[in-house]
């Protein structure tokens, strides 16, 4: 299995640090058999959360080199396509997709499949971007606004019984300050051959830097009081109609 480098372990902490919502929905609602769309190696962060209930966690990946055998039983890694799931209809109590939708072309395809995977009754918990900066390039395609996820789920026959704001406008204005330096250094999805420096970049650059270092905490502070049209993530918590 590729492992996750120390940058992106870090990365990925602290996107779940910022997104406890989703630990808290996965206590109350996980049970029976949960299926997680495209998480990878997610699982290794709930195993030994005792408060998370469930008799088997399903890992649905699309890349192969990315397949490996957990070594907990509870936990199944299939490959397969999000967008064309390997499973029957009403199979699963619970579908976690965090951080994925972007990712995938044709993202409504996913959504139906999860609609149709889930059990009547069932619920899905998802954590979607609105302001994501690019990230694991090629494969980053959309941003989301809350009225996409609200049609989307409304097409799908998915009930939104929650849709959460997390971060807002000056959490997003930090966030992106903070990802300016691997983006800089071309970190792995960050960037692509066709974005250029000039001279002035290079110039510059140490003034950016402490620009950055110095309104970070600033932007964080004022973050107190968001607006939260531009948020980082939505959390988005749905029910199968019956």
């Amino acid at each position: 299995m590729a492992g996750k480098s120390s940058v992106w372990k870090l990365l990925y902490a602290m996107r779940d640090l910022r997104s406890k919502d989703i630990f808290n929905a996965m206590k109350k609602y996980c049970k029976g058999i949960v299926l997680d769309v495209g998480g990878w190696d997610f699982f290794t962060t709930i195993q030994h959360n005792k408060k998370i209930k469930f008799d088997q966690w399903v890992i649905l990946e699309s890349e192969k080199e990315r397949l490996f055998e957990p070594k907990d039983e509870r936990f199944k890694l299939v490959h397969g396509d999000g967008c064309n799931m390997p499973f029957e209809d009403n199979t699963f109590d619970v579908v976690i997709n965090i951080q994925v939708l972007e990712h995938v072309f044709e993202p409504m395809k996913m959504i139906k499949e999860i609609s149709r995977v889930l059990k009547q009754g069932g619920y899905g918990i998802f954590l979607i971007p609105q302001t994501s900066i690019l990230h694991l390039a090629p494969q980053h395609y959309y941003n989301f606004t809350r009225f996409w996820i609200i049609e989307v789920m409304k097409r799908t026959n998915l009930e939104i019984i929650e849709l959460k704001q997390l971060g807002g406008f000056w959490s997003t204005i930090a966030s992106r300050m903070f990802h300016f330096f691997p983006q800089s250094f071309r970190f792995g999805g960050m960037s692509y051959p066709e974005c250029t420096r000039n001279i002035f970049f290079y110039l510059l650059y140490p003034v950016m830097a402490l620009y950055i270092v110095i309104n970070i905490p600033i932007c964080l502070a004022l973050s107190l009081g968001d607006l939260k049209e531009e948020p980082n993530n939505h959390f988005v918590l749905v029910k199968k109609s019956c």
